[in-house]
Parts: C-alpha cells; sequence; structure tokens
C-alpha cells in the first residue's frame, strides 16, 4: 500500500511539472477601426496589394461594334418589272453608270403585247380620224344626219383615249416606237456603280420577284450604289444610350487595315429596343473615298462623348458590399479604407465615380477582395468577443 501511495504522488509531480502549451501569436496582426484596415509595418500581405491612382477625365470612349452596309440614300435594288427571259447582260459588277444605261435585255411577251398594243391603238386612231373627217366632209353636203357626226366623233375620242393609254403603259418600261420585237432594255434608275449582280444570260426572271420595294421570291437582278459612301449600323445597350447623341464623331477601324480610322458621324439613334438582345439600333455614315471599306464588314467603333469632370477609376478595384458599390481607398502606408461611392459611365474597363472619392486619391486595383475578406474576419472576430465578454 506504500509504494502505491508514492506511485500515484510520482505522477502527481510529473503533471504539474509539464509545461503550459505555447499559445502562438501573429506577428503581423491586421486591426479594424470602423472602416479602416490597419495592416502591421512590414505585413508580407501588403505586397499582394496594388493601388492606382484616380484620374480626372471628362470624355467617354464608347466601345462599339458594328456592321457597314449600302448607304440606301444612294442605293437601288434594280428587278424586271417584266417576266420573260434574260437575252443578253450588258451590267458588270464594279462598272459605272448613269441613269438610263442599259442593264440586260429581256425578251418578254408581255412587253411584246404593250408593243402591238401601242401600234394597233395608233392605226385605230388614225382610222377613227379619217371617219371622222369624211362624216363631216358628208355632213355638209346634207347627205348624213348630225347624229352620224356626234357618233363618228365619240369613237375618234375612244380610239384617241385608247392610243394615249396604250403608248403611256409603254412608255412606262421604256417602250416608244412602232417595233414590235418583244425586247425589253432594263435601264439603270439611277446613277452609281453596279455593286452586285445576281442574273445571268438565259435567266428567267418574274415580275413578282419585288413587292414594296422588298425582294419577296428573289435577289434583286442588280444593285446600284455610291461605295464611298456607306452606313453603319450599331448596337447599342440601354446603359450607353444616354451617351449618345445625333451628330457625334465616330472613329472607325477594320482589323483588314490595323489603326487606320476611318471618320464617321452618328446619324440616327432608333426608337425601340430590341426585345431580345436588349439594343438599340444606331446608324451612321462613314466617307469612304478610297472604297476601302466594303459593305457587309464587322468593325469596331468608337464614340466619343464629353460629361462633366470626374475621377475614373478600375472596375476591377469596385466591389459590391450589401449591393452597393465601394472602393477601398489608401489613406496611408499601412492603412485602407472601405468607402462607398457612386458609380457613372463605364469606359474601357474604367468607371467614372460621380460621389464618394476624389480625383488623385489612390485605390486598390488589385487585392481590394482580400482587404473584404480580412474586413470580415476582423469584424466577426471582434463581434464573438464582444459577445463572449457579455456573457
Amino acid at each position: 500500500m506504500q509504494i502505491v501511495k508514492h506511485s500515484w504522488l510520482l505522477v502527481l509531480l510529473l503533471a504539474a511539472c509539464k509545461p503550459a502549451p505555447v499559445v502562438e501569436q501573429d506577428p503581423f496582426p491586421v486591426k479594424v477601426e470602423k472602416n479602416d484596415l490597419v495592416f502591421t509595418s512590414g505585413d508580407p500581405q501588403l505586397k499582394a496589394i496594388k493601388v492606382q491612382q484616380a484620374r480626372e477625365r471628362d470624355e467617354v470612349v464608347l466601345h462599339l461594334t458594328g456592321k457597314l452596309v449600302w448607304n440606301e440614300d444612294v442605293t437601288t435594288n434594280v428587278f424586271s418589272p417584266l417576266a420573260g427571259r434574260v437575252s443578253s447582260i450588258k451590267g458588270e459588277r464594279g462598272k459605272k453608270v448613269k441613269v438610263g444605261d442599259e442593264l440586260a435585255r429581256i425578251t418578254s411577251p408581255d412587253f411584246g403585247q404593250a408593243q402591238a398594243d401601242a401600234v394597233k391603238s395608233e392605226a385605230d386612231l388614225a382610222l377613227a380620224q379619217r371617219v371622222l373627217d369624211r362624216t363631216r366632209d358628208l355632213l355638209k353636203q346634207g347627205v348624213l344626219p348630225q347624229k352620224e357626226l356626234d357618233t363618228a366623233d365619240n369613237a375618234f375620242r375612244d380610239a384617241q383615249s385608247e392610243r394615249d393609254r396604250a403608248v403611256e403603259r409603254l412608255a412606262v418600261w421604256g417602250g416608244r416606237g412602232s417595233d414590235v420585237n418583244g425586247a425589253f432594255a432594263l435601264k439603270a434608275p439611277m446613277s452609281g456603280v453596279i455593286v452586285d449582280r445576281n442574273v445571268q444570260p438565259g435567266q428567267e426572271v418574274r415580275s413578282d420577284a419585288m413587292l414594296a420595294g422588298m425582294a419577296m421570291v428573289a435577289a434583286p437582278m442588280f444593285v446600284i450604289s455610291d461605295p464611298e459612301s456607306l452606313w453603319v449600323h450599331l448596337d447599342v445597350s440601354e446603359q450607353d444610350l444616354s451617351n449618345l447623341q445625333v451628330g457625334q464623331k465616330l472613329e472607325i477601324r477594320s482589323r483588314a487595315y490595323g489603326d487606320k480610322i476611318f471618320p464617321g458621324a452618328l446619324t440616327v439613334i432608333g426608337q425601340s429596343l430590341n426585345p431580345d438582345t436588349r439594343t438599340v439600333v444606331a446608324k451612321g455614315s462613314v466617307a469612304n473615298p478610297e472604297r476601302l471599306l466594303k459593305a457587309q464588314m464587322y468593325v469596331d467603333v468608337n464614340v466619343v462623348t464629353h460629361v462633366a469632370k470626374m475621377p475614373q477609376v478600375p472596375i476591377k478595384a469596385v466591389f459590391l458590399r450589401d449591393g452597393k458599390p465601394c472602393v477601398f481607398a489608401r489613406k496611408s502606408e499601412n492603412v485602407f479604407e472601405m468607402r462607398q461611392i457612386t458609380t457613372a459611365a463605364e469606359d474601357a474597363g474604367h468607371v467614372f465615380v460621380s460621389k464618394g472619392l476624389k480625383a488623385d486619391e489612390e485605390v486598390v486595383s488589385e487585392g481590394a477582395l482580400v482587404l473584404e475578406s480580412l474586413l470580415d474576419a476582423n469584424t466577426s472576430t471582434a463581434n464573438a468577443g464582444a459577445e463572449k465578454a457579455e456573457h
């Protein structure tokens, strides 16, 4: 029994002599003072934080994409107003034409019928004229009564009206004279350059290929335009609409020509929103005197607009906290303040700040999310300590 007692005593003495566990302390603690994060000098986390100075600017450049199309003010799609077969073609792509120049010749039964009607109406009018003259002579001689003259005069007027109708119908299609050959000459309705051709010799054409100016069953036979003047169609998002005004200058670039700038101007801003893309179609004009730009090209378009002077920061410096935009502003080498801001327009990876930041202040451009997590961790730790103290 004495031995057992000494054994327990030895165990108790050894337990009392065991050193207490060492609690490691953070050599670089981060303090939170309201919205400020205060780092210890030399904290290695500071190396991961980069700042950038907010620069004051009053110019916003909207970067849009566009598509070049023919200028509809100087463009026409040429269809045949008559059905028939193409017998010859004079209009070729790239050829410059004037109003009235022949583009193609079409053998058309409808045109032949119109020619025949015009010739017949001329003959019928000549006959009615002779009958009227003879009736007048016979009336003077007392051979015929007055009603015969009235009948002949009415017949002459009917023949004259029919002749005028037939000649006018033929003239609408460019026909004149007494030939009845059915050869219809399709002519250029305006001056310009033939920029497209969709017809071959021997091809059958129809008169119903165009309805109300729109191609319904076929492409136009010829497209005549002025390639030195083009339009550019732009898709503009809702947030960019406030920065657009008719008359603004456009800087248009094509990948085909590197950094070469083609100047243009904004001419139309659409009045409706596309429900699928949530964009508005805007239109601009661009001069193309060297004919380098081509219709259907996709281009990059910069729209320069002026706003009130405001500081501008990288968009990656802005983060949302409780649904509101915030940044971390550097107050000193080791102190960063979380600050709520009000943002305005965006421009090429940057955002304008209308409230909450002054020009030349430094904001965290890289590492903002790290600072936010440190702020959350220290805040939650402080709150937990306060609750424990209360209990």
